[in-house]
């Protein structure tokens, strides 16, 4: 029996939990056929009215996609398996972002990557105070896919930019105040969770940090190139600026290049455009 990803009716309600905590529930390609195959069951089942997604254990949602399963394959010659891997993930966010019913992620922990595909392209996202997301793929040499050049629009000014370049770990305020989740609600609700039971009563109140920085990050991320950047945060001295620097420096230069070309082309696109700009990437 396949336990990667547990699945569950109660109450009309259709769960679906990534079960891999020793790993951070990273996705395998098994895992993304499973889940999107029972969301498009469960979409055609006329008792189940809502769907939630949740990750196993209280570290990780989902860590992004299993790399070192990639990487073994890609090392191995096996093309064939990375494509099918992004197609089938593409394809599932895409259904995710599109579902006919009330779907909800429920983001408790490590989300990067992959996970963030599931969890920031559902129509319902949900933070708890032990959520961590970060977009860290410029730093691997790779950019961030999985649809995020579109809903980082959601992100007020030139966060979106700065974050997809950067990879600054964002916690439950930051990721609020960036409109990427539309609830957060306390770890100790969890347990009894339903979708009627949300509330757009929200835990934050605190200011993130990052709207502190904003000003200075549409400055800065909003000029015509990499290069461009890194010389106006060279000639800043505040604290934030300079943090920004170290991030940006510990990327690969064409992972950078890439992804700024990227999020500036898909600027005002549909979900729909984005992911088949990401396949055309990842695919080649």
């Amino acid at each position: 029996m396949f336990i990667d990803v547990l699945f569950e009716v109660a109450d009309g309600v259709g769960k679906a939990t990534l079960n891999r905590p020793q790993q951070m529930n990273a996705l395998t390609l098994d895992m993304i056929r499973a889940l999107d195959h029972k969301l498009a069951e469960w979409a055609k089942d006329t008792s189940i009215r809502a769907v939630m997604i949740h990750g196993a254990g209280d570290k990780a949602f989902c860590a992004g996609g299993d790399i070192r399963a990639l990487y073994d394959a890609k090392q191995g010659g096996n093309g064939k398996l990375l494509s099918e891997f992004f197609w089938h993930e593409y394809r599932l966010d895409y259904r995710i972002a599109t579902y006919p019913k009330q779907l909800i992620a429920v983001m408790d922990g490590l989300t990067m990557g992959g996970g963030a595909g599931i969890g920031l392209n559902a129509p319902v996202r949900v933070a708890t105070e032990r959520v961590v997301f970060s977009m860290p793929e410029c730093a691997i040499g790779l950019y961030p896919d999985i649809g995020a050049a579109h809903f980082l629009q959601r992100c007020p000014g030139e966060l979106g930019m700065f974050l997809a370049l950067t990879g600054l770990r964002l916690r439950t305020a930051g990721l609020y105040y960036c409109n990427l989740v539309t609830h957060t609600i306390p770890s100790e609700r969890l347990g009894r969770l339903m979708p009627e039971s949300l509330s757009i009563d929200n835990m934050t109140t605190r200011t993130a940090d990052i709207s502190k920085l904003q000003p200075a990050i549409d400055v800065c991320f909003g000029l015509n190139s990499v290069d461009a950047i890194i010389t106006a945060l060279e000639n800043r001295s505040d604290p934030g600026s300079t943090d920004s620097l170290s991030l940006l420096r510990r990327g690969s230069p064409t992972s950078l290049k890439v992804t700024f070309e990227h999020m500036r082309r898909m600027r005002g696109k549909t979900l729909a455009d984005v992911l088949k700009q990401d396949w055309r990437i990842s695919a080649t």
